[in-house]
């Protein structure tokens, strides 16, 4: 398991030298943030609540992260459609346009990676573990 971080700390971090390179003075994303952001695409009633469930992280945390998307322009809070007193988080275009980047950035390194160990074999590796995630996901439900 310890190499399944390690993998994902050199990606992320391969990532984040490639933009410093290029010049990108936008702020440093996290996982966290790149994850909070995927889940709001598409959807227009995620509430605060319901991301810190999705992220598994307490909401006080949620909160922090949604603070750091809005100061970026990624992410805006409006009222809820049928709860007066809550509020739903939207991506903004520009919190679109940046997902949409980094997805494309993801799929030429995992393209990258499919050159350096054969398609099948990564296909093997993500298979297995969409199927932890969908067996932690089930797990944190129940409980």
């Amino acid at each position: 398991m310890v190499l399944v971080v390690r993998t994902a700390k050199a990606l992320v971090d391969r990532m984040r030298e490639e933009k410093a390179a290029a010049g990108d003075a936008s702020s440093p994303m996290t996982v966290v943030h790149g994850l909070a952001a995927r889940y709001l695409l598409e959807r227009d009633d995620v509430t605060n609540v319901e991301l810190a469930h999705y992220l598994g992280v307490t909401k006080q945390s949620t909160s922090e992260v949604v603070a750091t998307l809005e100061r970026e322009g990624l992410v805006v809070r409006a009222p809820h459609p049928s709860d007066g007193r809550a509020r739903v988080l939207l991506l903004t275009d520009e919190g679109r346009c940046r997902l949409e980047e980094g997805r494309l950035r993801w799929r030429e390194l995992e393209d990258e990676w499919a050159e350096l160990v054969g398609r099948d074999r990564l296909d093997t590796v993500r298979e297995a573990l969409e199927a932890y995630l969908i067996a932690d996901l089930a797990r944190r439900e129940q409980g």
